[in-house]
Parts: structure tokens; sequence; C-alpha cells
């Protein structure tokens, strides 16, 4: 029998530097995989994707299925769970070998070693690859051993550690005979289907696990669009000029209201359209940066290597704070407050301005987001899942490590925190870093015109800061432990 690699694609939806295509091309003939997986009943596999990442799958696979067919690599699709798809499809295409990349959620993990020894015992070689992040999360440990806690120190030791080289595009192949015979008793055996059957953009579909559609916001329908051009092909484009969103950064990546004060390169990380390599590359050989902005870019691209750290080594980072006094925290749980912040509908124009943006784009300006989430969890005494869980379902870019951490992070309640009674005020914020009001005027035009009709703010931002500090004084009191103070992060 012919040597036939099945590849499985997971959140690397690229053929640039991709290690695993690499390997499996080097080794004969290669058919694509990407399963919308469900857990199993273990909880074992990733976190189901949220409602604007599954719009931006649903777009992402149609171009890579362009991009692999130029290839001459079939790409299939398929959901359920990952143990009963995956051994079907490399049985019906009577595979040899299956590779993937990495991933480093602690549920992941632990699937991809049962389906190893599962695929091992039925003669298949298994492999995993490198190429999501930068370092490996087990190789960057402290003199202890232990794994970083505090980002400074994780950034110089992270830094340190070399790259490798982008790896090219690998060379077109021909498919093997009876490859095609094999690909149609799959589909007519129903273990492979359609784009459109996945359900990505309704909620609905084959093996989705998600909530039933009318459940499942639909604000992408007419918006997104016109924001972004999810795929590989794109990406590669903007990779090209990622120059143009570092140059300056150092002094514009706080201003939200500048298209052009951040490289928005987010979700092309998140979905791997683009791996961490190719854009520290891109940012490296730019010989026209300022060191200091390529440095504060690069900074912000180890972060992302930081929560993913934490994301490796901590459980259920979704629900349960990193810091265990915090989950007697006093929070208020108000359905109409998170209601209304959800909706920009608080009254205070920061915060309505970038919730407005987040509903109509999937993306919302960094410095803003911790805004809007310190807003939340602190002037409003919301809990800080109900924050996490509402930018899970309508960030393009939200993944298992950033969008936990961050929002731990903000809340008071991660490692290498704010600490909680640092409260970002929104007025003074919008003063100082939209102080012309381009951006609120943008989102919420009526939040800066007299008469207007705009709405009072919910809350008073001093009232409500002092009861935040007293529920953290009440939090004390419950279970004793002093917080950090350190402030690191911008």
């Amino acid at each position: 029998m012919s040597h036939l690699t099945l590849l499985w694609f997971r959140d690397d939806l690229r053929v640039t530097d991709h290690e695993a295509l690499t390997a499996a091309r080097r080794d004969g003939p290669v058919v694509a995989l990407w399963i919308r997986e469900q857990r199993d009943a273990h909880g074992l596999g990733p976190r189901p994707l949220g409602g604007a990442t599954r719009w931006w799958a649903h777009r992402s696979l149609r171009v890579l299925e362009g991009e692999l067919g130029r290839l001459g690599i079939p790409l299939l699709l398929a959901a359920g769970r990952a143990a009963e798809v995956l051994p079907a499809v490399a049985e019906g295409l009577q595979a040899t070998a299956v590779r993937w990349s990495r991933r480093y959620a602690p549920a992941s993990r632990a699937l991809d070693r049962e389906l190893k020894e599962q695929l091992s015992a039925r003669g298949l070689q298994v492999h995993s690859h490198p190429g999501f992040l930068l370092a490996e999360p087990q190789r960057v440990l402290n003199g202890s051993g232990e794994h970083y806690k505090v980002f400074t120190p994780f950034w110089k030791a992270a830094a340190q550690m070399p790259i490798g080289e982008v790896l090219p595009e690998p060379a077109p192949q021909l498919a093997p005979d009876g490859l095609e015979d094999r690909i149609a008793g799959l589909r007519r055996d129903g273990a492979v289907i359609g784009l459109e059957e996945l359900g990505l953009l309704d909620g609905t579909g084959t093996g989705s696990g998600a909530h039933a559609a009318e459940d499942v916001p639909q604000w992408w329908r007419g918006t997104l669009d016109q924001h972004w051009e999810p795929g590989c092909v794109d990406a590669a484009r903007r990779l090209e000029d990622v120059g143009t969103g570092v140059d300056g950064y150092a002094q514009s990546r706080d201003i939200p209201g500048d298209e052009l004060s951040t490289s928005r390169m987010s979700p092309r990380l998140r979905f791997g359209e683009v791996s961490p390599r190719q854009l520290v590359q891109a940012a490296r050989e730019d010989g026209d940066l300022a060191e200091a902005d390529r440095e504060a870019w690069l900074r912000q691209v180890y972060w992302r290597e930081f929560s993913w750290n934490f994301r490796y080594h901590v459980e259920d980072l979704e629900r349960e704070p990193m810091r265990p006094q915090f989950r007697h925290f006093p929070s208020v749980p108000d359905e109409q407050s998170l209601r209304a912040w959800q909706r920009g509908l608080t009254g205070v124009p920061l915060v309505d301005a970038g919730m407005r943006q987040l509903w109509q784009s999937g993306w919302v300006h960094n410095r803003v987001r911790l805004v809007v989430g310190s807003f939340l969890t602190k002037n409003l005494l919301q809990p800080w899942w109900d924050g996490e869980q509402w930018f899970w379902d309508t960030l393009v870019d939200a993944d298992e490590a950033n969008n936990p951490v961050s929002w731990q992070w903000v809340a008071g309640c991660g490692a290498d925190a704010a600490p909680y009674f640092r409260v970002f005020n929104p007025q003074t914020q919008r003063e100082r870093f939209d102080p012309d009001g381009v951006y609120v005027r943008h989102w919420v035009p009526a939040a800066l015109e007299p008469l207007s009709g705009y709405p009072e703010p919910i809350v008073d931002l001093q009232e409500s800061r002092r009861h935040a500090l007293d529920a953290y004084a009440a939090m004390k009191e419950v279970e004793p432990g002093r917080a950090s103070t350190a402030w690191t992060g911008s």
C-alpha cells in the first residue's frame, strides 16, 4: 500500500510555515481534514467556537480549500467527536499516517494523547508538530522548574529562545490512484460533509453541539463582512504590510480611534492563517521600523505566548479564578446591567462605543477592552465570567487562552493581574486617549451631541468605584489574603 498522510488541520489554516504540512508532503500524498469538534463525554477537546469565530472559520475554510486545491491536496470536512471521526476517515482513506499541529489547552492535550494511542494501536504512524506558538510552554520555565507567573521575566526568557526559519509553501502533488473513490465513499457514508452542512453560520448542523439557532447572536449578517476578509490569502497580503501597523506603535497603540494604531492581525493569528514566527520575522526584517516600535509590538505577540503559558498549566481558566480568594468576591449578578453593557447602552460614552464596535465588527481595541472589562466587573460588580463568555461569542479573535486570561487580569483575579483597586475610569480614559472624541463619535454619535437624548450613566463612576473597593474588602474578610499590587501591562 502506498504511503498516504491524513493531515488534521485545527487552528492552523494556512499552507506556508506549516511544519506538519511540510513533513506530510515530504512523505508523499496528503489529504487534509478539519473537524467541527464536539467535546467527548469527559469534557475532552477544544472549547466550542463562539458565534464570531464560527463565522470566521467558515470563511477561512473556504479559502483554505482553494489553497490546498492548488497543491493537489483535497480538504475534507466533518463534525462530531474527533475520537470517532478521525479513525473513521483514516480507515476510509486507507491512510498510513496522521499528522497535526499541537494544541496546548489541557482538555485538548488530553484528547490528543488518547487519539495518538488509539490510532497507533490501529497501525497508523502518528506525529504532532509545533507551530502554534513561538516556544513550547513546557520549555519556558523559571529557575525552580515552574512556569512563569509574571510577564516581564517570561518575556525576557521566551524572547531569547530560537524560533527557527519560516518554511515555504510545499510543491503541488498528484493524487494517488483510487483516492477519489475513497473520498466518495466517505461522503456516501456521511463521515465527511460539505462546508454548509457544518452549520457554522447558524449554530446548527451535524454534531454542532451549539445553542439553538435563535439563541446564537446573528449580528454578523451584513456587518462582519464589511470589516474583515478571512483566510490565509488575505492574511499573507497583510503580512507583507504588517510594518504599517507597527510603525509608531510605541506611541499610538493606545489610541482606539486610529485604524493604523494596531496591526489587526489578532484573528489571523488566532486561526493560524499566519504563524507567530511569520509575524516576528516580518517585524524583525522591516528595516524602516524604529526599534522602540518593533519591541513594543513584539511584546504583544509574547503576551499571547504568556496567556498560552497559563492555559497550558492551569485548568478551567474560563470559570475558576487563578487567585482562589476571588471565589468569595461578592458580585451582584444583574441581567439588566449585563444587557445594557452588552448592547452599549450604559450611558458611559467610551464603554458604549467599545461595546458597539464589538457588536458590529467582532473586534475592539485593546485599550477599550480593558476599560469595558473594568467597568463590567468593578463599576457594575458583574461576574467576570459573564464578560468572558460574551467576548468569547462576539470576538473574531477569541481564543482559549487570551480571552479568559485577559478577563482574569482586568478583573484582578488572575496571576500578574492589575490590582483590584486599579479601576479604569472611562471618563479619564476617554479624555486621555480619545480627547477629540473621534472614536466615540464614530460609534456613538449621540454621546457627544448636546440635547441628543443620550442616556445618563446607569451607575455613578465614583460611587460605584467605592462599592467595588468595599466588595474587595469584604472578600478579604471571608478568606484573608493579600492581593498583589503588581501592575504590568498597559
